[in-house]
């Protein structure tokens, strides 16, 4: 197991951010400006894969209105588990993956951790992916697209490399520019939206695949923070409101996914095109503002991929890699993305919703475990015991939940168009991707017995 010991944290925002997954101490906490937290989400969120996920609509035949009320309560019901973890940051000063050590033990951790990084990689090459797309669409092709993705995994790579003041620094006001695009773009491609658009979806059970489906991207979207959330609040005070920092992280995210994926949903009902790129230029017309409004929207996700990039040297180090720098680490995840970008992009649509639906199975077991843990422990962690692998959790009954839970969801995936394969159970629901609510269920059903009889026999 990595060590995880006290150690001193910059005492200026502006510096460089020395630690890795050490937690913070109390009396060294000193981000007080907890508004921070709705707007490292705000930024985060504001981007172009963000809007890509409403596009997906096209593929349900749900119509607008039923689409856009599957994007808010789906929405709703990811962003409520990621809101309440990052409020774990300041009761404890640990970052998530670390913290998650009081449900999965010292050892089981790596798993998740592994697969951490497996999602930072993939969100930061689908995000640099499309920001390429939309510079090579303004420049009509005088920069090459291997050019546009180097330069903003550069970008990334410069913010994340100094850590959680500068990420905050920087996240503080980027969502500011993007987001009055995003509302311009809505304001000027208004007489193209038809809100009336009505479903093509037929019968009550291809309705209910499409909610499903749909849903399961929405969802799988949002509820990806969990496994950074507390990573950016735990150098709050051990004294911050619960309360506000719930409220300013679930308006942090909340806001710009239903907003984004709204306006992509709208752009679907009236304008062509197959890329939020070209839907943006066929709705606003091609001229020198709309070649603004691309570019915005192009760096728009280096504020996203600057979070799942320093995320990335966390869970590295937990990984068993804490003598080497997260900073070093945090490079290695910008070099590792760069290549699945190149995967991607050849059927980057595809790759997209199927990445969505594929990255939520996994986080579908490990918030109901952090939220059951949470709930068993009243909410007190022994922060004390971080460092000691002998009072942590043995971790079976969270390996034991996290082996059953996906092994069911493998029965109701339904990716043939991505992976080439369709779950039996998905066949049930006609041809419904199942394979989320499934993880979830399961494991909410598994954990809690298990992780009793791990206590009563290791008392821990």
């Amino acid at each position: 197991m990595s060590s995880i010991s006290s150690e001193k944290t910059p005492e200026k925002s502006t510096a460089f951010e020395a630690i890795g997954i050490e937690r913070v101490p109390e009396d060294d906490r000193q981000h007080t400006q907890l508004r921070d937290t709705m707007w490292i989400w705000l930024s985060s969120n504001a981007v172009v894969a963000t809007v890509a996920i409403g596009m997906l609509n096209i593929y349900y035949g749900l119509g607008f209105w039923l689409s856009l009320a599957v994007i808010l309560v789906f929405n709703a019901l990811a962003v409520i588990p990621v809101s309440f973890m990052t409020t774990l940051g300041p009761k404890t000063g640990l970052a998530q993956i670390p913290l998650a050590q009081f449900s999965f033990g010292p050892y089981v951790i790596k798993l998740p951790a592994l697969l951490n990084c497996l999602a930072c990689i993939g969100w930061s090459a689908v995000n640099a992916s499309l920001g390429a797309d939309l510079i090579v669409s303004v420049t009509g092709n005088a920069i090459p697209w291997w050019v546009a993705l180097l330069c903003i995994i550069v970008i990334v790579a410069l913010i994340s490399i100094f850590g959680y003041f500068i990420v905050h620094s920087f996240e503080r006001f980027a969502w500011i520019p993007v987001i009055a695009i995003y509302l311009y773009i809505a304001i000027a491609a208004a007489p193209h939206f038809n809100i009336n658009q009505p479903m093509t979806a037929q019968g009550g059970m291809m309705i209910f695949s499409g909610i499903l489906t749909f849903g399961g991207a929405i969802f799988g979207n949002a509820i990806g923070w969990s496994s950074y959330a507390a990573d950016y609040t735990r150098h709050m005070p051990a004294s911050a409101s619960s309360r506000r920092v719930f409220t300013y992280s679930f308006l942090g995210i909340m806001i710009p996914c239903v907003l984004l994926e709204v306006i992509g949903l709208l752009l679907t009902t009236g304008v062509k095109g197959d890329t939020v790129g070209d839907l943006v230029i066929n709705a606003l017309g091609q001229n020198a503002l709309t070649t603004v409004v691309l570019l915005l929207l192009a760096l728009s996700v280096i504020a996203n991929n600057v979070l799942s990039d320093y995320s990335f040297g966390l869970s590295m180090q937990v990984l068993g890699l804490k003598s080497v720098k997260r900073w070093i680490l945090t490079a290695v995840g910008a070099l590792a993305y760069t290549g699945l970008a190149f995967v991607l992009h050849g059927n980057f649509s595809l790759n997209l919703q199927g990445f969505l639906l594929l990255i939520a199975y996994w986080l579908g077991v490990w918030t109901p475990i952090i939220l059951i843990e949470h709930a068993m422990r009243k909410g007190a962690y022994p922060v004390e015991d971080c460092d000691n692998p002998s009072k942590l959790p043995v971790g079976i009954a969270a390996l034991v939940t996290f082996i059953i839970s996906i092994g069911i969801a493998v029965l109701g995936i339904n990716q043939a168009s991505v992976i080439g394969y369709e779950g039996p159970l998905s066949h049930l629901l006609a041809d419904a991707d199942i394979g989320f609510p499934l993880a979830v269920i399961v494991a909410s059903i598994l954990y809690y017995p298990l992780r009793k009889m791990e206590k009563a026999k290791f008392g821990r």
